[in-house]
C-alpha cells in the first residue's frame, strides 16, 4: 500500500469493495468479455473481474492490469493467479499496443495540476489531441485518463470508472462530455451525498458509459444516497439534455433538483429583470500578498512598529464573522477593536532607501522570517510591494458554509484574494445587486453555478460568480428594502430576509407567484442540504 506522500503523488486512491463490486457486476455481463483496468494499482479491480467472469462461466480469467507503480503491481501479482500486468505510465501506452477491450474500467489517477509532473501532463495532453479532445494545461491527470481509456474499446465496449465531481462543474470537463457523447450510445452519472472516499477532499461520482461507437440517445444523472443505494442507472436515473451537454449550456448538478425547479430556473435566465452578475460587474480575486499574516497588521501592530498611515490600507480578510448586507466603517472598526488585521501594509514599488525607519524596520523583520523568498513575493521586483490593490463596490465569499455573502462595500476597505473584489461598470448598480443577492433565486443560483468542496463549503469562482443570477430592483426602490435586509441579517433572521427579498423583488418586480417562489426555497435549500450532507 503506498504512503499518504506516494498516494497524493501518484494520485492512487484505492477503491471501496463495494464500489469495485458495482462496477464490474455492471460493466461485465458475459464470461468471454475482456477486460482492462488502465490504473489497477494493488489489483482490486482485476480480483473482482477475474471473480465475475468465473462466475458467469469463464475457465480462465485473465484480466488486463497497468500501473506506474512497481510496488502496487507487485501486491497485484500476489492477489492474483492469472493476469497480464504491464508496469508502465498508461499515458505512454498507445491503443496499438495493446488488444482491444469489451471493458475498460478502474479508478483514475486523482493528480491535480498543480503535482501533475510536467513530462507526464505533456503526455496526458497529447493522448487526448490524438483523440480529438483538446485540455487546457490547468487540467487535472483524470480527464485526459478518460479520454484515452476510450481508444482501448472495442466497438459496443463499456466503460465504468470512478471520476471527481469536476466532471460535473470543470470548464475543461465540459470537452470531456462532449468527447463521451460523441462516442457512447448510452451514458449515466451516478452522483453521491455520502463520499465514497473520506479521505479526500473532492467529491467523487460513477462514470457508466456504453454502447461504444452508436451515437448517444441517452444521457442520465442518477442522485442517491450511498453505493449501497445504487439502482439501475437505466431505470432509475434523470434524463439529461443532451443537445446541451454537447453545446456546454448545462452543468450535470442542475439535474439534482426537480423539473419544475430547474424548468423556473432556466427560464428565469431569460426573464428582463434578471441579470448575471457579470452583466453588471467583474469579478476578480483580490490582490495575492504571498503572506498574508505579515502584509496584514492589527492596531496593537502598527503601533508596536510605528508604520505610518500612508504606508496602510483598511482591509478585511473575510465575511465569515460578518453580518449583514452593507459593510460599513463602524463595522471594520469594530473587527479593530476586536484585534484582527485590518490594515494591508501598501508600499510603493520604490526603493527601501525612500522608505521611512519605521518601515525599513519592519522590512528587515519580513526578511528574517523569510518573507522574500516565497514565490509570490520573490517574482516582484520590489518583494513589499504588493500589486493590484483595488478597492471594490462590493466583496463577496470566495468560499462559504451556507450561502456567499455579497457586501456593499460602504467602508471602502480592500481585500485580499480569500475574498472577491466585486467592481460595478456602473456604481448605481451595485444597490440593486446586493439587495437582489439574498432572494431564493440567487441562493438556488449559487449553488448550481458554483461546485461543492470535499468538505461541504461551497466555492464561488469569479468565472463562475459571474454567472449568478439576480433579480435587481431599481435603484429608485432600494432604501427601505436594502436598508431592511442588512437589519435582518445583522439580526440573524435569515429567513425573513429571504422571504422579504423574494416577496419584493421575485413577486412584486418580476411577477412570480408564492407557489414559484416556494419551489426555488425548496430546490435551494435541498441544494444546501445534499453539500452539507458532506
Amino acid at each position: 500500500m503506498a504512503t499518504l506522500t506516494a498516494q497524493k503523488t501518484l494520485g492512487a486512491y484505492y477503491t471501496d469493495e463495494a464500489v469495485v463490486d458495482y462496477l464490474v457486476k455492471w460493466a461485465i455481463r458475459g464470461p468471454s468479455e475482456s477486460v482492462l483496468d488502465p490504473s489497477c494499482g494493488d489489483g482490486a479491480f482485476l480480483e473482482a473481474a477475474a471473480k465475475r467472469l468465473r462466475k458467469l462461466g469463464a475457465r480462465h480469467a485473465t484480466p488486463w492490469g497497468i500501473d506506474i507503480d512497481g510496488r502496487a503491481l507487485r501486491a497485484a501479482t500476489n492477489r492474483l493467479s492469472h493476469a497480464k500486468l504491464l508496469n508502465k505510465n498508461f499515458f505512454a501506452v498507445r491503443p496499438s499496443e495493446i488488444p482491444s477491450f469489451d471493458v475498460v474500467i478502474g479508478n483514475p489517477p486523482f493528480i491535480r495540476y498543480q503535482t501533475f509532473n510536467e513530462d507526464k501532463r505533456g503526455d496526458a495532453l497529447g493522448r487526448a489531441r490524438e483523440a480529438g479532445v483538446v485540455l487546457p494545461h490547468l487540467s487535472s491527470s483524470w480527464a485526459p485518463f478518460v479520454v484515452h481509456s476510450v481508444g482501448f474499446l472495442k466497438p459496443q465496449g463499456r466503460l465504468a470508472m470512478v471520476v471527481p465531481a469536476e466532471l460535473g462543474h470543470a470548464a475543461y470537463a465540459g470537452a470531456v462530455l462532449r468527447f463521451l457523447v460523441a462516442k457512447f450510445g448510452r451514458i449515466n452519472v451516478v452522483m453521491f451525498r455520502k463520499k465514497l472516499f473520506p479521505e479526500l477532499s473532492q467529491d467523487t461520482m460513477l462514470l457508466l458509459c456504453e454502447e461504444q461507437g452508436k451515437c448517444c440517445h441517452w444521457f442520465g444523472v442518477l442522485p442517491t444516497e450511498s453505493i449501497e443505494d445504487v439502482a439501475n442507472p437505466n431505470t432509475a436515473a434523470l434524463p439529461v439534455d443532451i443537445e446541451a451537454i454537447r453545446s456546454g449550456r448545462s452543468r450535470l448538478k442542475y439535474y439534482l433538483i426537480a423539473r419544475k425547479a430547474r424548468c423556473l430556473y432556466e427560464g428565469l435566465r431569460e426573464e428582463p429583470g434578471v441579470a448575471r452578475l457579470g452583466d453588471a460587474a467583474d469579478v476578480g480575486i483580490g490582490y495575492v500578498t504571498g503572506s498574508n499574516a505579515y502584509f496584514h497588521l492589527t492596531q496593537n501592530e502598527v503601533s508596536e512598529w510605528g508604520i505610518p498611515t500612508r504606508y496602510l490600507r483598511r482591509a478585511v480578510l473575510s465575511l465569515a464573522g460578518f453580518q449583514g448586507a452593507v459593510l460599513r466603517q463602524i463595522d471594520w472598526r469594530e473587527l479593530q477593536s476586536a484585534g484582527d488585521k485590518i490594515y494591508l501594509l501598501s508600499i510603493p514599488p520604490t526603493t527601501e532607501k525612500a522608505l521611512s525607519r519605521p518601515v525599513r524596520d519592519y522590512l528587515q523583520h519580513g526578511i528574517k522570517l523569510g518573507v522574500p523568498l516565497r514565490y509570490k513575493t520573490r517574482v516582484r521586483e520590489f518583494w513589499y510591494s504588493v500589486p493590484h490593490v483595488a478597492t471594490g463596490n462590493a466583496l463577496l465569499s470566495y468560499m462559504s458554509g451556507t450561502s456567499p455573502k455579497l457586501a456593499l462595500n460602504r467602508a471602502g476597505v480592500v481585500a485580499p484574494n480569500t475574498l472577491h473584489v466585486v467592481r460595478f461598470k456602473e456604481p448605481k448598480n451595485a444597490k440593486p445587486f446586493v439587495a437582489g443577492w439574498y432572494t431564493s433565486l440567487t441562493r438556488l443560483s449559487c449553488e448550481l453555478e458554483g461546485h461543492a468542496l470535499g468538505g461541504g463549503m461551497l466555492k464561488l469562482e469569479p468565472t463562475e460568480a459571474e454567472q449568478v443570477l439576480v433579480g435587481a430592483p431599481k435603484p429608485t426602490d432600494l432604501p427601505e428594502l436594502l436598508a431592511g435586509l442588512d437589519a435582518g441579517l445583522r439580526a440573524r433572521t435569515e429567513q425573513k430576509v429571504i422571504d422579504r427579498a423574494d416577496s419584493y423583488i421575485l413577486r412584486r418586480k418580476i411577477g412570480l407567484s408564492g407557489t414559484e417562489c416556494s419551489i426555488l426555497q425548496e430546490a435551494a435549500n435541498f441544494m444546501l442540504s445534499w453539500r452539507l450532507h458532506r
